[in-house]
């Protein structure tokens, strides 16, 4: 039987039969291991424990610590009930996964943890939690910023642009700095995760930590062949799957990232 959804799952154990000889386990050079793997709604449940308002939770769960791939879930609380989407293909950083506090701006890896969806305040003053190179798409948890010429957002640790949206031309937004404009596939549609972010950024001072800065859900990258890429830090879907994921998130959104055992026993 099930447990029921929030409660751990119960410790199993294996036990053998049909030794001969009066051989025991004993022989036996490397025994399995019994696992249950937590559910999306396991995972998501165990949010709400942690964050009692939460209504919407994506699951970001590579399958280890160095993965560059991951399971993503969309969780949504529906009549006192987590109901899951059907599993969707993500990308994560190129060196897979980290907690946030043990990793540092331009590492490769994304921020392992459970973060809110994202609030910034630009640089003309307008508020927002997603934005793209393109039309709002239908969201419900916004707002949705369209990008305008000038929009950077500053990457360089130590400074006072670092975890925010300033203005700048495109020959001065240089890297590790973007220049939203002309990053027009992968931020088609982007949601902030709200990984170091506003209104406390770590890494916009000297001798501040840079933990994490742009660290965003957007649209897959794609090489040559037309195969995904990982990411920088970041978290990437198919279009149609950002697309579905962004229309369907509400105010109270949660991201958790992470692999599945690590969730569990830090949420």
């Amino acid at each position: 039987a099930r447990p029921g959804t929030g409660t751990d799952n119960p410790a199993l154990t294996v036990s053998y039969s049909g030794f001969k000889n009066n051989e025991t386990s004993s022989v036996i050079d490397a025994a399995p291991v019994a696992a249950t793997p937590a559910s999306c709604a396991d995972i998501a449940a165990r949010v709400k424990l942690r964050q009692p308002s939460a209504g919407t939770v994506v699951e970001v769960l590579p399958a280890s610590g160095s993965s560059t791939s991951a399971t993503v879930w969309l969780a949504t609380f529906v009549y006192g009930h987590w109901v899951c989407s059907s599993a969707m293909y993500g990308r994560v950083g190129s060196r897979g996964v980290r907690p946030l506090a043990q990793r540092r701006s331009g590492d490769g890896t994304t921020p392992a943890g459970l973060f809110p969806l994202g609030r910034m305040t630009a640089w003309d003053g307008r508020v927002f939690r997603m934005f793209g190179n393109s039309a709002d798409p239908g969201v419900k948890a916004g707002p949705y910023r369209r990008v305008v010429a000038g929009d950077c957002f500053g990457a360089m640790p130590f400074t006072a642009r670092y975890g925010h949206l300033v203005r700048r031309s495109a020959p001065t937004c240089v890297g590790p700095d973007e220049y939203l404009p002309g990053v027009r596939g992968a931020y088609e549609y982007a949601a902030l995760i709200g990984a170091n972010m506003e209104p406390d950024v770590s890494g916009d001072r000297p001798g501040e930590t840079p933990f994490a800065a742009a660290i965003f859900l957007h649209r897959h990258s794609y090489d040559w062949r037309g195969r995904t890429v990982a990411t920088g830090g970041c978290v990437s879907l198919a279009h149609t799957d950002l697309v579905y994921v962004l229309r369907h998130l509400g105010a109270n959104t949660w991201f958790a990232i992470g692999t599945s055992d690590w969730l569990m026993s830090h949420l």
